[in-house]
């Protein structure tokens, strides 16, 4: 082999890689963006948990949380708020609790917001 041909298969080697590179890159990204979602609905079960545990009369009290939870060993905040409404107004024995789960991420230069909703029903007891 000549040193041309031996220089010409490093260049497309090299070429092959940057593919591979890139592609990887963006396996990681969707990945790390997985990883939050799967959080965002953890964190939501945990809400919906305590709204059920939560005494009735206090339910809509339950106050906005930010919650911090450790993703890749960096710890991100996830900002859960509670809407509670009444299914039935005169007697108020239903009441729909809507939970949001909102966080926000950098892609590309720009922040970009994301949110999970959980809905539940919880009955006077």
């Amino acid at each position: 082999m000549t040193l041309i041909e031996v220089l010409v298969s490093l260049v497309i080697v090299f070429i092959v890689f940057l593919g591979l590179s890139s592609s990887g890159l963006v396996v990681l990204d969707h990945n790390i963006k997985n990883e939050l979602r799967d959080e965002a609905v953890s964190v939501a079960d945990r809400a919906v948990q305590d709204a059920r545990r939560a005494s009735f009369d206090n339910l809509a009290t339950l106050p906005a949380a930010n919650v911090l939870r450790q993703v890749r060993n960096v710890n991100r905040p996830f900002t859960v708020t509670r809407t509670v409404e009444s299914l039935d107004p005169p007697a108020n024995d239903n009441l729909r609790v809507t939970i949001n789960v909102a966080w926000s991420r950098i892609e590309g230069h720009q922040t970009r917001s994301y949110s999970h909703q959980v809905v539940t029903i919880v009955r006077r007891p």
